[in-house]
């Protein structure tokens, strides 16, 4: 938690907003396979990294594949072994 308060505090100081929760958390949706209104080949993206976390045995390619979302436009959480996601706003 004190690297959280040191966190907030860096970024008040340089004039950013800081908010203790995700204010677009309820724009989240979870992931399930086959979901409507993830753009083109984003589908795909957090089943192959659902598998890579569930391998444990290659932590780069779960790395790799937790940024690839956001190169089609999606933004990824991960919460309890589980994936949600949403569109950035326009």
């Amino acid at each position: 938690m004190v690297a959280r308060a040191r966190q907030a505090r860096a970024f008040t100081e340089h004039g950013h907003r800081w908010a203790d929760e995700d204010p677009h958390r309820e724009q989240f949706r979870r992931r399930v396979p086959g979901a409507a209104g993830l753009p083109e080949g984003a589908n795909a993206l957090p089943h192959a990294r659902a598998r890579a976390l569930k391998a444990k045995d290659d932590a780069s390619d779960a790395r790799e594949l937790r940024t690839e979302p956001g190169r089609l436009g999606v933004v990824v959480r991960d919460e309890k072994e589980r994936q949600y996601w949403r569109l950035p706003e326009q």
